[in-house]
């Protein structure tokens, strides 16, 4: 990169189980409730936000371009434009890397980029009624958040928990190495918490209540104390007969959003922003839609080219645990990646996968890692249903 990118201010909200604690709050109201929260922690003028990206994979036509107008509403000023992308699993690195892409052309000095979902409010679709041989007879409505499961286009649609199934006969994975991988990611979350690592950036989100005071939502609803014996009892979910992948070593379906403030590192010293790190460098990788699990460490070896590093100079990793199967897979595909470097503070399995703010949570969680841990160089990546793996490098200051 010519121009210095870097993030100085990041946060998250709570994640929230599906029908859980922020399921009354639609996308547009939890994503601005995180660009306000994102403004007030860095005491950002909004009127200084040139530009707005955000991810948002389950989008319905309740808000148009959410990126805009929750901006708008969290008092960023309605001149300042904004984008709303979808990229599956990795919407909100692609809203990242966009808003990086205009700083660095000199498009725009300052933005907010981040992720949204509420899984729990995907509507149920009716995709009848528009031709003339659907004049008559019954409809059926289609499960939204169903079809986010579920890759359409392998055979007759393939749930992606089976997708990582194939992960599992290419890679020769077995079900005590999942089973160790989301044992690890529980507890790992668990004393991240019980150490007050999440406490400084996570937003406690007020939830209306229909009686009395709104309910205050303040901590990730998915980590458990669970044990070895409890995972070993799981049984398969998506192979039935054979299969590895549980519902306990796969992540989970979430609400939450994430965000960062964008900016080049001159327009942060004119302003007297502190950065927290730099965006080194992002890439994209194309797979397999087939084994779209792959994305997530076959991204690694090049993104690290770019940024002119060997696996072994980054001081942490967080390959997103969309299933255990994916992080298994890379450990045997990359042997120098280090087990005891690699998603310290859970990840997809643990803290949960609300599709379209995971990559941003990732960015936002590696950034505040790096810093309490005193470390340098984080690595974060996810793979993504339709065959592609999406990754950043992050250098702390």
């Amino acid at each position: 990169m010519t121009t210095k990118v870097v993030i100085a201010g990041a946060v998250r909200t709570p994640i929230g189980a599906l029908g859980g604690g922020l399921a009354p709050l639609r996308a547009r109201e939890l994503a601005t409730i995180i660009i306000r929260a994102l403004l007030e922690s860095t005491d950002l003028d909004p009127m200084l936000v040139e530009y707005t990206c955000m991810g948002w994979v389950m989008q319905d036509p309740r808000s148009p371009n959410l990126a805009k107008t929750a901006a708008e509403f969290a008092g960023v000023p309605s001149s300042s434009p904004g984008t709303t992308f979808h990229e599956n699993c990795a919407s909100g690195g692609a809203a990242i890397h966009s808003l990086a892409r205009r700083i660095m052309l000199g498009e725009v000095s300052l933005g907010i980029a981040g992720g949204v979902e509420s899984l729990s409010n995907v509507p149920r679709f009716l995709f009848t009624g528009r031709t003339k041989g659907q004049l008559y007879g019954d409809m059926t409505l289609v499960d939204g958040l169903f079809g986010a499961l579920t890759d359409a286009n392998v055979g007759d649609g393939e749930l992606m928990g089976l997708l990582s199934e194939r992960l599992v006969d290419r890679y020769g994975l077995t079900r005590e190495e999942q089973d160790e991988i989301a044992f690890r990611s529980h507890h790992g979350a668990l004393k991240a918490w019980e150490e007050g690592a999440f406490g400084d950036y996570v937003v406690p989100v007020e939830v209306p209540q229909r009686r009395g005071d709104p309910q205050i939502v303040e901590r990730d609803e998915g980590p458990r104390p669970l044990t070895m014996e409890e995972l070993a009892a799981a049984r398969p979910y998506f192979k039935r007969d054979g299969g590895t992948i549980t519902a306990l070593n796969a992540s989970s379906v979430n609400d939450a959003a994430a965000a960062v403030v964008l900016t080049s590192e001159e327009r942060a010293a004119e302003l007297g922003l502190h950065p927290l790190a730099e965006l080194n460098a992002f890439y994209n990788v194309g797979v397999e839609r087939e084994y779209m699990g792959e994305g997530a460490f076959k991204v690694i070896p090049p993104l690290l080219e770019r940024a002119g590093l060997g696996i072994g100079e980054v001081d942490l990793f967080e390959l997103n645990e969309a299933f255990a199967a994916v992080l298994a897979a890379a450990f045997h595909d990359l042997p120098d990646l280090p087990r005891d470097r690699t998603n310290l503070w859970g990840s997809g399995i643990s803290l949960g996968h609300p599709v379209g703010c995971t990559a941003a949570r990732q960015v936002v969680d590696m950034v505040h890692q790096l810093r309490r841990r005193g470390k340098r160089v984080g690595v974060t990546s996810r793979c993504v249903g339709g065959g592609i793996g999406s990754g950043e490098v992050l250098y702390s200051i």
